[in-house]
């Protein structure tokens, strides 16, 4: 999943990379583990990173390689489709799936306070980067940014419900 800034009730799940055809279809980049999620989806919203913009009744939705093609009600043409063009794909929070226990959505990260296991504020989640090896939190420190690997080694403990990630900070990377 992506760290998007989301708006408080919507979460980013793709974006439109270009018209798809001449009827109105447009073709996406998933940003969301499980793209087959699409098929179950009634609607959709595309708009800005800040703003869940216009809902759409999802017509057809196709796979294509890593792309989604998706059918939208009131997207009829090529033209209607390229107004959409790098637009944000997303959904109301209520409507993301469930995770596996131990599991959190990035949106659930950014903003939590990072302490060390000895009770050391270090700062704030700002994002967080999918890399291919381990997903990395970027900090807000005092004076600059941080990035943390969310590796066993560091990540002690997320609690979602203390607004916290506890990590045990190996040598040099606070420095």
């Amino acid at each position: 999943m992506s760290a998007a800034s989301e708006t408080p009730d919507f979460v980013i799940i793709g974006q439109v990379v270009k018209p798809h055809g001449i009827r109105g279809a447009v073709k996406v980049q998933p940003i969301t583990d499980d793209p087959q999620r699409y098929s179950s989806l009634e609607r959709v919203f595309l708009g800005t990173e800040d703003h869940p913009g216009q809902a759409f009744i999802i017509k057809n939705v196709q796979f294509q390689s890593r792309f989604i093609i998706l059918t939208l009600q009131g997207i009829d043409t090529r033209n209607d489709a390229e107004m959409w063009r790098r637009r944000y794909v997303q959904i109301p929070k209520e409507e993301t799936l469930p995770l596996p226990e131990g599991a959190q959505y990035f949106f659930q990260l950014v903003g939590l306070k990072v302490v060390t296991n000895k009770g050391g504020f270090i700062g704030t989640v700002e994002d967080v980067v999918a890399y291919p090896a381990n997903n990395v939190f970027v900090v807000a420190a005092k004076e600059r940014e941080i990035l943390i690997p969310d590796i066993p080694d560091v990540i002690e403990k997320v609690d979602l419900d203390e607004g916290e990630i506890v990590i045990n900070p190996m040598p040099g990377l606070l420095d």
